[in-house]
């Protein structure tokens, strides 16, 4: 009863803001995509009344009728041309209505990713969208977290995640949550800091608890990076350290011999799960090859995997890719592939000049934080991605999104300094565009 009148007051002060404002239509969206309230609540009343579809459909007609410039620069032009090869590899593929139905849920996610780009306009803007996907996707991760360190420490937690999915997917999606969590922690003062402190270890832990390889390795990428990038070393290296003081005491000798065998040569003993996912990998290769342009389809690897086994079964049927890159490659082809890379490499170049700027004093300060807290996340992905099929996962659409938005934002807030009269500005005149300069 509680969880049902929680999601009642939520629901009825969320759309009550989105009323008011594009940007609260588009806090609503998310949170009901990453919270999923009609799983939280004990009650089957929320599952029959399709929140998040209306959500979505009055952002649309709530940004078309708020007049924003609906602008479409060579970074989003990335994101729709990914949607169409997908739509176009869907067609072409040897199961176009099973494709078709999950690039329907697909092409939703892009289109909220693109609206992200558009209604979010400045750093305060940014803050609250994070914030609100910190919030709801941290919610639950943190209370699992801590009640998993407190009550039973060390216990597996192997439960998926509605808005992520198994427990491999949600130790990847927790890794990338954790930078933004930190960002948010580091840029709050009083009991907000605190709160975020104490989300980032309940979250960490989540995390670790699924015992997932490709999650771990996710950690310490985001770990490293974000040590890297830190402009405050000493206080990192402290915060990192009384987080793992907390977490690894717990972890029981199970839990290092399972991440152990990740550097396992072939000689040596490997597990199942490890074997097999080399030869999925090669299934689609196989795919790729044989349909190059246009891949099997979107999400139809699994479909297409019993085509192309040739082990009769050996790992079963129909068969997850279990990697995003090769997911990608099998299923869009390797024009496909392009794309995806194209927008990861410009989505970590964009957090690498923001973050520069905003250290410089070229734009404003405070962007610099979630400039290092995006880009930590995306790396968690590239790191985390190559072992789970995450590559259609809403979570990564919208990092991509609020790295565009990130840039426009930083362009929008730039700093301009008087200097002599032969001098250029800081910020000048074609600086303004998805190819600006920082001087």
């Amino acid at each position: 009863m509680f969880r049902t009148i929680f999601v009642v007051l939520a629901l009825t002060a969320g759309w009550g803001l989105a009323l008011q404002s594009t940007l609260y239509a588009a806090c609503l969206y998310l949170w009901i995509a990453y919270f999923r309230p009609e799983t939280w609540a004990w009650s089957d009343i929320f599952a029959t009344l399709n929140l998040s579809y209306f959500a979505g459909a009055y952002l649309v007609i709530r940004t078309v009728m708020a007049g924003h410039r609906f602008t479409l620069d060579w970074r989003s032009a990335l994101l729709i041309l990914f949607l169409l090869q997908s739509l176009i590899a869907s067609w072409f593929g040897n199961y176009w209505e099973y494709s078709f139905g999950y690039w329907q849920d697909f092409a939703k996610t892009v289109v909220v990713s693109y609206l992200l780009t558009i209604i979010i306009s400045s750093t305060k803007d940014l803050r609250l969208v994070l914030m609100v996907i910190v919030l709801s996707l941290g919610f639950e991760a943190t209370k699992q977290g801590w009640a998993g360190m407190l009550l039973s420490p060390g216990s597996p937690n192997v439960n998926g995640v509605p808005f992520l999915g198994d427990n491999n997917l949600v130790a990847v999606g927790m890794a990338m949550l954790l930078p933004v969590i930190a960002a948010l922690a580091n840029t709050s003062t009083g009991w907000r800091k605190q709160l975020f402190q104490f989300m980032n270890i309940g979250v960490l832990y989540r995390a670790i608890s699924t015992y997932s390889r490709g999650g771990f390795l996710s950690l310490g990428a985001v770990g490293a990076i974000y040590f890297w990038r830190s402009p405050r070393k000493l206080r990192t290296v402290a915060a990192m350290t009384i987080a793992l003081a907390l977490v690894l005491p717990v972890l029981p000798p199970a839990f290092w011999d399972r991440m152990g065998t990740i550097t396992a040569a072939e000689d040596e003993v490997q597990d199942d799960s490890a074997a097999s996912r080399m030869y999925f990998w090669q299934v689609a290769v196989v795919m790729a090859n044989d349909r190059p342009l246009v891949g099997v389809g979107h999400s139809a690897y699994p479909r297409n995997y019993n085509r192309y086994d040739e082990t009769n079964g050996a790992y079963l049927t129909n068969r997850a890719v279990h990697s995003a890159w090769f997911g990608v490659l099998a299923e869009t082809g390797y024009p496909g592939l392009l794309l995806f890379i194209a927008i990861i490499f410009t989505s970590l170049r964009a957090c690498a000049r923001v973050r520069k700027a905003a250290q410089s004093g070229a734009t404003n300060p405070d962007l610099a934080p979630y400039a290092i807290a995006l880009e930590s996340s995306l790396i968690a992905f590239v790191v985390g991605g190559s072992f789970v099929s995450f590559q259609y996962c809403e979570m990564l659409w919208h990092f991509f999104a609020l790295t565009i938005a990130l840039e426009r934002v930083a362009v929008a807030e730039a700093v301009t300094v008087p200097v002599a009269a032969e001098q250029p500005t800081a910020a000048t005149e074609s600086s303004v565009g998805p190819d600006f300069v920082w001087t």
